[in-house]
């Protein structure tokens, strides 16, 4: 048995076409294997697919040909609310998903509807409010809170009904860069518990520092599936998939004709490898 946690196999999928147009194609054939403890950035130029590809995952979407598997499960074969168990989808938009008048309800409710109550609903509550640090504001209407705050309660509440893969759209969107830290830290926090995170984002440095994996998309296909390092030094790629690389990778990349080695994707890597070439000139 393989201990994948979702397997993509040669997936498409298309849109309805508008007032009599044929169907738009949105998947072609795509193949993607999410494993324990990883963090992967699904990237690509919008209209790309790569949120048409996150919402087979947990099926949002079901594929029209090929298939998707959560666990053993075929998508196809399940409804959405048996895979939430499995997968967590927090979107774009925290707003799309709160509705409830307190944080301690919003995290309640996913728990409660899969059947938890009693002293485990309150003990699973309670520590998901202190793990997002949202204990202090439990009480309040999410209504009432800023951005990210929100968008931590809607992690939270997805993050409650214990999904061993998080997709996360966009999250760091609007966010500052201490809130972007605590989110980032709080998911590598769950990364090492052998969970598993899907980022969908357009930040490159964020993919560049915490990524495990990037699968960068274009017109529906998986054009990369690699390290950070190895993708970022993909000049065809990153040209055909019309990704611009973080400043560091972009610093990195000029100074190659000096001895820069390549897969460098972080500052602190590139302070280290820079340093080390100063050192060799002396």
């Amino acid at each position: 048995m393989s201990d994948a946690l979702v397997r993509v196999e040669h997936a498409s999928f298309a849109y309805p076409g508008e007032a009599g147009a044929p169907p738009r194609l949105a998947l072609r054939e795509v193949s993607l294997t999410i494993r324990p403890g990883e963090l992967v950035a699904l990237i690509g130029r919008n209209g790309s697919g790569k949120t048409t590809l996150a919402k087979h995952l947990n099926g949002l979407l079901k594929p029209s040909g090929g298939r998707v598997l959560v666990g053993e499960t075929v998508t196809t074969d399940a409804p959405v609310g048996d895979l939430a168990r499995q997968v967590g989808y927090v979107f774009q938009n925290p707003d799309h998903q709160l509705f409830l008048p307190t944080v301690r309800a919003e995290v309640a409710w996913g728990p409660e509807h899969l059947g938890l109550d009693g002293a485990a609903l309150s003990e699973r509550v309670q520590s998901t409010l202190d793990r997002f640090g949202l204990t202090v504001w439990a009480e309040h209407h999410p209504a009432m809170l800023g951005r990210g705050l929100r968008r931590l309660t809607a992690l939270a509440a997805v993050y409650a009904m214990g999904p061993r893969v998080l997709v996360l759209d966009e999250p760091t969107g609007g966010l500052d860069r201490q809130l972007t830290a605590e989110l980032m830290s709080i998911l590598r926090g769950l990364i090492a518990e052998g969970r598993s995170v899907v980022l969908i984002t357009h930040e490159m440095s964020l993919v560049a520092e915490h990524a495990d994996r990037v699968v960068a998309l274009h017109s529906g296909v998986v054009v990369a599936d690699e390290s950070p390092a190895i993708f970022f030094d993909r000049d065809d790629i990153l040209a055909e998939a019309g990704i611009e690389p973080p400043e560091i990778v972009r610093l990195a990349h000029g100074l190659r004709d000096t001895g820069m080695p390549s897969g460098v994707t972080t500052f602190d890597g590139f302070t280290d490898a820079y340093l080390r070439l100063r050192d060799r000139r002396r």
